[in-house]
């Protein structure tokens, strides 16, 4: 996936579980509660309100590339409520809208254009791209079934390891996510992502990280659809 400190609180990481990774997730316990990890991860609530503007680009097999601009709008509704809107535009015109309403202690709530989206609908991409809106706001981490594998060292940071199971996966609907975890940050750095298949169909990554104010930023993320091998890398436009 998919809700990675202001921008990615908001996006959770995603996949947007984040545009900034989080510095408040401070794990003592060296192999923590699995559920608790992902609910550490989902409920963090944006410092503020903010607008980021970014470009989705598809890069396909044969190389040919597609740019869609997105606009990010995050939106604090009360302390522990806030909602996510991403706005797709092609040649000037508003092509998809989609809002993800968070709240702590509640499910995400997924409206586009005519109204509220039903679930298979989630699972429909972004632009274009492989990134579905389910990965936007970080839905697998709402699932009951979540437990942390080990500690391992990717991207030369430690991570925890987090898998989560999908107990009644719908047609369409991913059946677990293995997601590696900056111990430091809290950030969702890397996550292969499954269906029925014994191998991922989609592999997640933060492939650009800048620190800015003492705080660390993500400058891009990819998602990279192993059948196809078209990669989709959502590039942010932070001043």
């Amino acid at each position: 996936m998919p809700d990675f400190v202001a921008i990615y609180k908001a996006l959770r990481a995603a996949f947007l579980a984040a545009l900034l990774l989080p510095s408040a997730l401070q794990a003592k316990d060296p192999l923590p509660d699995g559920s608790q990890l992902a609910r550490s991860i989902r409920e963090l609530v944006p410092e503020k309100n903010m607008v980021i503007r970014a470009t989705m680009e598809v890069i396909l097999r044969e190389g040919k590339r597609l740019n869609t601009d997105v606009v990010i709008q995050v939106e604090k509704l009360g302390k522990a409520e806030w909602q996510t809107t991403y706005t797709a535009k092609r040649d000037g015109e508003i092509s998809e809208y989609w809002r993800v309403s968070h709240g702590v202690g509640q499910r995400n709530r997924y409206e586009k254009k005519s109204g509220l989206a039903k679930r298979a609908e989630i699972y429909y991409s972004l632009a274009r791209s492989s990134f579905f809106i389910a990965d936007l706001g970080t839905d697998f981490l709402h699932w009951p079934n979540q437990v942390a594998l080990k500690t391992q060292r990717r991207k030369s940071r430690l991570c925890y390891v987090l898998e989560s199971r999908n107990p009644k996966p719908a047609k369409g609907e991913y059946h677990r996510v293995v997601s590696w975890v900056d111990k430091k940050t809290g950030g969702i750095l890397l996550a292969d992502i499954y269906t029925e298949e014994p191998k991922p169909v989609k592999r997640f990554a933060v492939k650009g990280l800048t620190k800015k104010n003492g705080q660390w930023q993500v400058d891009e993320m990819e998602m990279r659809d192993t059948k196809t091998g078209a990669r989709s890398r959502l590039h942010f436009h932070l001043k």
